[in-house]
């Protein structure tokens, strides 16, 4: 992976995949698309699928393209993943994130064991690995899988309420960050075929860095997502226009 391209991909945002989810993982077949937007326009798309395996456990696929500007010249970038959780736990067992576009094969696996959190980087054709400890309620970060916020709703406990802060493991630097999740109202959604659907809003803060609105399902699908210091919104394709939100 091309260090100067992490400016990039920070600033586009980043995406969760949670550690361990305070809701059951549904079995059926699920599967969604997501328009990435900066400053309005179209600038990626994002497909993710998610299936139960022969074991019971959950196995979610993405994939994605975006237009990432270099310079004077403008780039597509295409990269996949794929996440495997545990049916007994919810938390995931191992994670690939992998470069489609560009010919260098640059790629990470995660692997989560007995406590124990294991990544390998290949970047250049050269690989190297580190293991940190699986802190409790650590979540895990991902640049630009977005679908991934569905993990992170899912662990806040309305119950308790309030602005609720989690660790996030970002796998490119092995380390971890705050992230903090508010929730904010219950709301209707307008749909273009008429009606409307009812969501739920957030505030989200990676700590010190950015902050901005998630808007999900009350079943904890990802409907919306802006950042306003990044130009960038995240929406569900079959809700592209989308109206505000009315309370």
């Amino acid at each position: 992976m091309n260090t100067r391209r992490m400016p990039a991909l920070l600033c586009l945002g980043t995406c969760l995949i949670l550690m361990g989810s305070k809701q059951s993982l549904a079995a059926s077949t699920y599967s969604e698309a997501y328009a990435i937007m900066i400053r309005g326009n179209l600038a990626g798309t994002e497909t993710v699928s998610e299936k139960t395996d022969s074991k019971g456990n959950i196995v979610s696929t993405s994939e994605h393209e975006m237009l990432v500007s270099e310079g004077q010249e403008t780039k597509s970038m295409k990269y996949s993943t794929r996440m495997t959780l545990s049916k007994s736990t919810g938390i995931p067992v191992s994670y690939s994130y992998w470069y489609t576009s560009g010919g260098t094969g640059d790629s990470y696996e995660v692997t989560i064991n007995n406590g124990q959190i294991t990544r390998v980087l290949n970047r250049g054709g050269q690989t190297s690995d580190m293991t940190v400890p699986l802190e409790p309620s650590m979540v895990f970060v991902d640049f630009n899988v977005y679908h991934q916020y569905d993990y992170l709703i899912r662990q806040y406990d309305h119950k308790r309420g309030g602005r609720q802060t989690f660790a996030d493991f970002i796998p490119i630097i092995a380390n971890d960050v705050p992230v903090a999740l508010t929730f904010t109202a219950d709301s209707k959604l307008p749909l273009k075929s008429g009606g409307s659907l009812d969501v739920r809003s957030y505030r989200v803060e990676f700590v010190g860095i950015w902050s901005g609105t998630v808007t999900a399902t009350k079943g904890g699908r990802l409907v919306r997502l802006t950042i306003p210091a990044q130009d960038l919104e995240v929406v569900r394709r079959d809700l592209l226009p989308l109206g505000p939100v009315n309370e």
